[in-house]
């Protein structure tokens, strides 16, 4: 039996996320999941059950989603890329693979997550990236949400960001990332951490446009991180926006 990591990049938009979802909460919408282990059964005519390292919400994308499965198929580490992405969807490719110790846990062994971020600062909407960045058609202060985000960095209680549902039993995350880039009309947030909740990201960013929009001091983020509540946070940004883009592992030691 191996252990095999895959590489993943995907477009959200037509998923229920990356989760197998059962009965009416699928909404009759696919998991990226419950996808790719179909492409894997008809690879190997087995079963195989794939478990990723972040459990993406519906509409949000991948540029470096890490899954791994286990199987008796000897189809060597390089041609399972080719293997996989003939049995998939157009928007959902696998970029990498390889064979890890036997034990190795996409999810579990992770040591951090990165997510950007996609906001479109000008008046006018786009067609194109409808599906692909948060439209803010109100000017955005820059500067002021790169102030605000650096309350974020190091560890803190993410209770007041974390959204309804969640199931973690800590609410304490490590950020090691907070940053904010402008580059004509598209402002990206990029952060990274040991552990992400849920809609935390999406959180921060309704957070920060607030900020951005002047509506919000911006001390006002940070000072939150003391309170619980989360009825002061956000509104929630839209999933459409956000995209896993790296999960990082510590190094591996000598065979």
């Amino acid at each position: 039996m191996r252990t095999l990591r895959l590489v993943l990049e995907y477009d959200g938009t037509g998923y229920c996320g990356w989760q197998r979802q059962h009965g009416s909460a699928a909404g009759g919408a696919p998991s990226v999941q419950a996808t790719l282990e179909a492409a894997l059964c008809d690879a190997t005519r087995a079963a195989s059950q794939a478990v990723g390292a972040g459990r993406t919400d519906a509409g949000v994308h991948a540029l470096g989603q890490v899954a791994h499965f286990t199987t008796h198929s000897r189809i060597p580490a390089d041609r399972w890329p080719a293997a996989l992405n003939a049995r998939l969807p157009p928007d959902i490719r696998v970029q990498r693979a390889e064979v890890m110790p036997q034990g190795f846990h996409a999810r579990f062994d992770a040591v951090s997550r990165s997510y950007r971020y996609e906001i479109l600062n000008r008046p006018a909407p786009s067609a194109l990236l409808r599906h692909r960045a948060y439209h803010v058609p109100e000017p955005l202060d820059v500067e002021a949400i790169r102030r605000a985000l650096a309350a974020f960095v190091g560890r803190h209680d993410f209770a007041a960001y974390r959204g309804a549902g969640s199931p973690s039993r800590t609410t304490f995350c490590t950020v090691t990332t907070a940053v904010c880039t402008r580059t004509g009309s598209r402002v990206r947030v990029w952060l990274t951490a040991d552990r992400f909740l849920r809609h935390m990201v999406r959180m921060i960013v309704g957070t920060l446009v607030r900020v951005g929009l002047g509506r919000l001091p911006e001390n006002a983020p940070g000072a939150y991180l003391a309170d619980r509540d989360n009825r002061r946070t956000g509104p929630t940004a839209p999933a459409h926006g956000l995209y896993l883009v790296r999960v990082d592992y510590a190094p591996e030691g000598p065979a």
